[in-house]
């Protein structure tokens, strides 16, 4: 008690300083000395370190929960552990990231669509690593930036190729959308040798864009490549044998060819062509010796398409009254069915009956109605049915606040009284466009190329 303290000198409250030397004390005189003698005087390093890191700590955790409070205000969904574990801060681009995707959504809603571009965007930019994100741009970009859309499905295909297959088949309707024929062909030439459990998909999206724009080295490699699926080939090189053979030949190697067994696309297939070639009784016996292979909506749509192509009206007329008796509760899947045979079979008083059902659909799911209704929309778009074009449109403004502004420039086109004159151009701004009408539709309105001159390259290539 008789030595001063060097370490209090110039402090105002020297008090303070006992947080970290509990020998200093007061005198009888109040003065400040320390209570021990000076050989025994020793540094508290202890206390030094828990004052200054609960300081650091408490410092900490009040910038944290400032910040925490801060950005969920702002809208960031961010954690507690992103923000005070160093490691997890390169975690918040992700996080900013999921900003936008939420502002984007919600812009879209709106009707915003613009808006909602611009927020995708930033958020790739924030995590070009995200999948949803990028395959949500592409799909955005698909209508008024198709080259873009293109390279971000590409670059997804090399980024996550553990969800190829999904981001291939995005990118197929992307294309089949935009009518782009050759690159549908290459996509799904592809992807028949990489995903070989979806092969019927394929073979249809490969024979149907070779239709419209023949490729020879590309089909034939297709029929003869052992990366291919074995059933697969054999539904492709007879698909080559009946373009190339004569009108006479076409319907035998059709019916007489033998069937590929296990693979139930072979005789859909077969029936489709025998039904593009009218003949309806041959398709009609190979329908009702194959039936217990096919799926019951695929019975259905092939059997309308017979009786359509064989003049069957009444049979048509019956079918399509039981499935839309009043009785009967009809779903979404079941009038977009109806709506797309109409599309390549038009007729005006099936869609009477067709359109008047359209107010008996289950409000939920709303996305099965909404395309069932555009499927119909196009139906009478068809037939230039200008008065129920203007209901559906009506519908759709109505019971689900849907903006028309793409199907009334499609209803333009479907009169002819549009600037635009190809279909192709128009779909990719249709949403819930169902994959059988866009066939449909593509069908109809761009038309087949088949080149008599080429017979001699296709004998050849297939010859080899």
């Amino acid at each position: 008690m008789r030595t001063g303290c060097e370490a209090i000198i110039g402090w105002s409250e020297p008090r303070r300083f006992r947080r970290v030397c509990p020998l200093l004390q007061t005198n009888e005189a109040g003065t400040w000395r320390c209570s021990v003698a000076a050989s025994e005087v020793r540094p508290f390093w202890g206390r030094v370190f828990a004052y200054a890191g609960s300081t650091a700590v408490i410092t900490a955790v009040m910038l944290v929960s400032v910040i925490y409070g801060g950005m969920h205000a702002v809208g960031y969904q961010v954690t507690l552990r992103q923000l005070g574990w160093p490691p997890a801060w390169s975690e918040l681009r992700a996080v900013r990231a999921d900003l936008f995707i939420e502002q984007a959504r919600a812009n879209y809603l709106k009707g915003n669509v613009r808006d909602a571009i611009n927020s995708l965007s930033v958020a790739y930019e924030l995590n070009p690593h995200h999948f949803q994100v990028g395959i949500l741009l592409a799909q955005f970009y698909q209508s008024g930036n198709p080259s873009e859309s293109d390279a971000l499905y590409r670059n997804l295909m090399v980024e996550h190729p553990d969800r190829r297959k999904e981001t291939a088949r995005a990118w197929f309707q992307s294309l089949l959308m935009r009518g782009r024929m050759p690159d549908i062909a290459e996509l799904a030439w592809r992807q028949l040798v990489l995903d070989p459990e979806q092969a019927s998909v394929w073979i249809h999206a490969l024979l149907f864009s070779t239709r419209h724009t023949p490729d020879i080295p590309l089909l034939v490699k297709a029929s003869t490549s052992e990366a291919v699926p074995a059933p697969a080939r054999e539904v492709i090189r007879l698909g080559l044998q009946v373009r190339q053979a004569p009108a006479a030949d076409k319907v035998r190697l059709l019916v007489e060819t033998p069937s590929v067994s296990g693979f139930p696309y072979d005789r859909v297939f077969r029936l489709e062509e025998l039904i593009r070639l009218g003949r309806s009784n041959e398709a009609l016996t190979m329908l009702a010796s194959a039936r217990s292979e096919l799926a019951g909506r695929d019975v259905a749509r092939l059997l309308l398409a017979i009786y359509a192509t064989g003049g069957a009206k009444d049979r048509l007329r019956q079918e399509f009254g039981v499935l839309l008796a009043p009785s009967r509760r009809v779903s979404a899947a079941e009038v977009t069915l109806l709506a797309v045979h109409l599309v390549n079979y038009p007729d005006r008083d099936l869609l009477r009956m067709v359109s008047q059902t359209l107010g008996r659909l289950p409000a939920e799911p709303a996305e099965a109605r909404v395309e069932a209704a555009i499927a119909v929309f196009c139906a009478a778009g068809v037939q230039k049915d200008s008065a129920e074009m203007g209901e559906v449109l009506r519908l759709l403004s109505e019971s689900f606040g849907i903006s028309p502004v793409g199907l009334r420039k499609l209803q333009l086109f479907f009169d002819g009284k549009g600037a635009v004159t190809h279909i192709e151009t128009l779909l990719p701004s249709i949403n819930s466009l169902s994959l059988e009408l866009n066939y449909a539709l593509l069908d109809r309105y761009t038309g087949k190329v088949e080149d008599p001159s080429q017979s001699d390259r296709w004998i050849e290539a297939l010859s080899r």
